[in-house]
């Protein structure tokens, strides 16, 4: 393998982390990957070295005698150091910065206007008398919490379903809705009913969630984070599930 990326380095991690990693010639380090290599305390091997190199670490803070900073914070650019936090710039993780329009940022707030979305329309099938559809929205809401955490953490994805269906049930079942619920595809329109108008809407609000990930996690070299992006692609499909239940009556 030429490329060793971060999301290789979290699989092979799930189990154990190892004290050191070899990196054979010819192979390419992705600055994620060593980043994570660093967190971790893992030492990097190769080739031409007798003994193990640590991975880079992140800079830190020299402490005066007489003052001691309260918090420090690393500018995850060019890592510059602050003993406060700049208003324009807010934490990606840990302690380290990046400006408030960061693709990262960005994405997170795309995350967070689906879930307030979705709190609204729990809302008002709470009102309608939908319990169960409240029900399936809490389960949307849930995982998108945990893509939130995921992400602020940097960590996995824990794995999961989504309205309780698998992924290949969720696909299968969103492909095949005459089977399911005994009617065809929807195709949208204002006479549809608010309900299913909202649902709709948080369709193509995950939608925009989705291109706003791809935006934020394209490196050079791979796609990072690709489980936050299965998870949102899955929940496209778990919320045109909840259309299809509403529109065969199952929600009634």
């Amino acid at each position: 393998m030429k490329v060793i990326t971060e999301s290789l380095l979290r699989a092979r991690f799930r189990k154990s982390i190892p004290e050191t990693f070899p990196v054979e010639a010819g192979q390419i380090l992705t600055p994620s990957a060593a980043q994570l290599l660093s967190e971790k305390g893992v030492k990097i091997v190769r080739p031409d070295e007798t003994e193990a190199t640590p991975a880079p670490a992140a800079p830190k803070t020299e402490k005066c005698p007489e003052y001691t900073p309260a918090r420090s914070y690393v500018s995850a650019a060019d890592g510059g150091l602050f003993e406060s936090k700049p208003e324009h710039m807010t934490q990606l993780y840990g302690n380290r910065l990046v400006a408030k329009d960061h693709p990262r940022i960005r994405f997170r707030g795309e995350l967070d206007d689906f879930q307030s979305q979705v709190i609204l329309a729990q809302a008002r099938a709470h009102d309608g008398g939908k319990a169960r559809l409240v029900d399936d929205l809490g389960e949307i809401l849930t995982q998108a919490r945990a893509i939130m955490k995921a992400d602020v953490l940097n960590e996995a994805l824990p794995e999961s379903t989504v309205i309780g269906l698998t992924d290949a049930q969720l696909r299968e079942q969103s492909h095949r809705p005459k089977k399911f619920f005994g009617c065809g595809h929807i195709l949208p329109s204002y006479d549809m009913g608010l309900t299913l108008a909202e649902l709709n809407q948080l369709r193509s609000g995950v939608r925009k969630v989705e291109v706003a990930a791809v935006s934020a996690f394209r490196t050079e070299f791979e796609l990072e984070k690709p489980d936050i992006i299965q998870s949102l692609n899955r929940m496209s499909s778990a919320i045109y599930i909840l259309m299809l239940k509403e529109k065969s009556g199952k929600y009634n």
